[in-house]
């Protein structure tokens, strides 16, 4: 059976002190927890309770679903989180340019230009933040082992992506398959 050109998981991510995450826990910690997790999720405890209480990623409290992706995969058009970022990014370098205008002109200090385009950079995350949940991100974007579990995934399955230095660098990933 071949791949589908897209998915929507959810995902706990377990990891440790040695990682760029730096959770509080060792590594042999992680790897227990995400055993315990994983058998968790397997055995029908509510996944995104599972997330709220394990994961080390950012979960915030008024977020429905946490721990959310969309993915896209390899080789698939349509747009994607990327695309996203590099739109964003062309805002921000317009919004910029902008500024160094007024400036230039005499119409704005740079004190006053610093305050607006920190304002609208925060604007431009906010807009990123909202966007991440509805817009797929490009397997290759993720880690390998992200993509690798998930993609190989039945809708409603849980697997899990352990840590590997290269694959799975932030820790154990449990990972359900919505859609």
């Amino acid at each position: 059976m071949s791949e589908p050109e897209r998915i929507e998981i959810q995902h706990v991510l377990v990891s440790f002190k040695e990682t760029q995450v730096a959770a509080d826990r060792t590594k042999e910690e992680a790897e227990t927890l995400a055993a315990q997790v994983l058998e968790r999720a397997k055995g029908g405890d509510d996944f995104t309770a599972l997330v709220r209480e394990f994961s080390d990623d950012p979960v915030h409290e008024e977020d429905p679903s946490p721990g959310v992706y969309k993915m896209i995969n390899a080789g698939v058009d349509g747009m994607d989180f990327g695309q996203v970022i590099s739109e964003l990014n062309g805002r921000a370098a317009e919004k910029e340019a902008e500024l160094t205008k007024k400036i230039e002109e005499g119409d704005l200090s740079v004190d006053d230009a610093q305050v607006v385009m920190q304002d609208f950079v925060e604007e431009l995350q906010a807009d990123a933040a909202k966007r991440q949940a509805d817009t797929p991100h490009p397997r290759k974007a993720m880690v390998a082992a992200f993509g690798d579990v998930g993609f190989s995934l039945e809708a409603g399955e849980v697997g899990l992506a352990v840590f590997d230095d290269e694959k799975s660098p932030f820790g154990w990933h449990i990972i359900k398959r919505l859609s």
